[in-house]
């Protein structure tokens, strides 16, 4: 559910889809995330034919939610395609993307795909970066190529009707074949995340209905992980995969005592991994007149879609990932919001509110009130993933009384109660 809160305009945005991914990857992503030793619980050794067959077993549910900054343009394209370009992305996209980011100069200058690097053509990236320095005049930018140039590098299978704007993510790639020393294998849930997310910048980039736009964007993958495949919301044994970018956050409800666990962080530029990360660029951290850290002097988050003037001082679009096998019933669900619910709202506040709701929907509903009374002034997305252990909360409510102390100040001009 959505709120605009007192924005002239909605930036933010969600979605939720089904996206059927290789059984071989799920399989991997599934071993990469048991802790070592682990291996007489139901789920361990998961095949899709015990869970029902590649179409079955291969779904994964997706849940996201985007925060537009500089118009809508951005999250809006987000929430229609990024869970598209993420089921189709493949090995033979890597290298050109990577060249691409490369072609941005700066932060990305000697840029090696992070966790994709293993799938580089080195050769094709040294000739491109070679001819890119003998053919290209200085501060020249690849940012706006001819339709005559998209189209004849278009490897896409998709029809026009469903190409969107004129330049799509899927429609400008380059197919270069990785190395032959990675012939036969298969892409990680993390590799396919990230190179879905240069993709997609790439696109925004390209575009000029994207211009001084950007968006966060935090996604959660819920796969089954029951032998058969039972639904998500009554798995016993589920696979959660975070993919996050910027402030837009998810948090995990434990049946046990409720208490919040984090599943995202914040990319702010005060942040000490991000910090550290920026540091070698001659760009700064400024604060506000708010008291709130900006990086350049106006961004508030320095992992972001978009932003294409500030790409070469280091804003990424490079997601944090993470993959938690959980027993289902001992959690009751997870819970996604932008920064209209988290600026004026904790993580434990938020939790505390969906305690005792009889739907997600009314979990929501909770939550954007909350948000909305305490005068709350932006976007607000709020979104609920019930789990198997829903509506079983243990515990004590920690924030009720805080919470009515909170709505008992309200300035009586800014509260919307009815």
């Amino acid at each position: 559910m959505m709120s605009r809160g007192e924005r002239a305009q909605q930036e933010d945005a969600y979605s939720y889809a089904c996206v059927t991914l290789p059984c071989d990857q799920l399989r991997q992503t599934i071993i990469d995330a048991t802790p070592r030793g682990v291996s007489r619980d139901p789920w361990f050794g998961w095949s899709c034919e015990e869970a029902g067959g590649p179409d079955i077993g291969g779904q994964v549910v997706w849940f996201a939610c985007f925060d537009g900054h500089g118009g809508q343009s951005v999250s809006k394209r987000l929430a229609e395609k990024l869970h598209e370009v993420f089921e189709l992305a493949e090995p033979d996209m890597i290298t050109d993307t990577v060249q691409y980011m490369r072609s941005l100069g700066g932060y990305f200058r000697r840029y090696n795909g992070g966790p994709l690097e293993r799938w580089l053509d080195q050769e094709s990236l040294a000739r491109s970066s070679s001819e890119k320095d003998a053919n290209t005049k200085p501060e020249t930018s690849q940012r706006y190529q001819s339709l005559a140039e998209l189209a004849n590098s278009s490897q896409s299978k998709n029809s026009p009707e469903d190409s969107g704007p004129a330049y799509h993510a899927l429609d400008h790639i380059k197919r270069i074949p990785p190395p032959d020393t990675m012939r036969g294998k298969q892409m990680t849930i993390r590799e396919r995340a990230t190179l879905a997310w240069l993709m997609m910048d790439r696109e925004i980039q390209q575009g000029k209905e994207y211009d001084g736009a950007g968006s966060t964007a935090s996604v959660v993958l819920v796969h089954s992980l029951d032998k058969p495949a039972s639904p998500w919301y009554s798995s016993q044994y589920v696979s959660l995969t975070t993919i996050h970018v910027g402030d837009t956050r998810f948090i995990l409800c434990p049946v046990k005592d409720g208490r919040a666990l984090p599943l995202t962080t914040f990319h702010h530029p005060d942040n000490p991994a991000e910090s550290e990360r920026l540091s070698r660029l001659g760009a700064g951290l400024v604060t506000d007149s708010f008291g709130e850290n900006r990086w350049l002097g106006t961004l508030a988050n320095t992992r972001a879609f978009g932003d294409t003037d500030a790409k070469r001082y280091g804003v990424t679009p490079e997601p944090d990932i993470s993959t938690h096998i959980l027993r289902g019933s001992e959690f009751a669900f997870v819970i996604g919001f932008s920064d209209g619910i988290s600026d004026v709202a904790d993580d434990q506040e938020i939790l505390d509110l969906c305690r005792g709701a009889k739907h997600p929907q009314d979990a929501v509903k909770r939550v954007l009130r909350y948000a909305e009374n305490l005068g709350s002034p932006d976007n607000a997305t709020v979104l609920c993933v019930p789990l198997a252990g829903w509506g079983r909360v243990q515990g004590d409510d920690m924030t009720k009384d805080r919470r009515k102390e909170r709505l008992s100040k309200v300035d009586i001009f800014r509260d919307r109660r009815k």
